[in-house]
C-alpha cells in the first residue's frame, strides 16, 4: 500500500483513532539523540513568558523546518 493510500484510509478514522495512530507512529520513530530536562523546559518557558517576541507562529515553524530539510 502506498503512503497516499494509507493517508486516505487514515482520514476515514475518527479523531480519537487518528490520534492513537499518530501516537503509535511517533513512538515507532528512533529515540532522539538529545534530551531536554524538565528544568530546561521550565527555564525556556519562563524566558519566553518574559519576552513573548521569541515565540514562533505555526507558519514560522513550518517554514523553518522546510528550510532545514533542504
Amino acid at each position: 500500500m502506498k503512503l497516499e493510500e494509507i493517508a486516505m484510509e487514515a482520514s476515514k478514522l475518527t479523531e480519537k483513532e487518528r490520534a492513537s495512530l499518530a501516537s503509535r507512529l511517533l513512538h515507532g520513530l528512533e529515540t532522539p539523540v538529545y534530551t531536554v530536562s524538565d528544568e530546561e523546559v521550565a527555564r525556556r518557558k519562563s524566558e519566553a513568558d518574559a519576552d513573548p517576541s521569541v515565540w514562533l507562529t505555526f507558519d514560522q515553524l513550518v517554514s523553518g523546518l522546510k528550510l532545514r530539510g533542504n
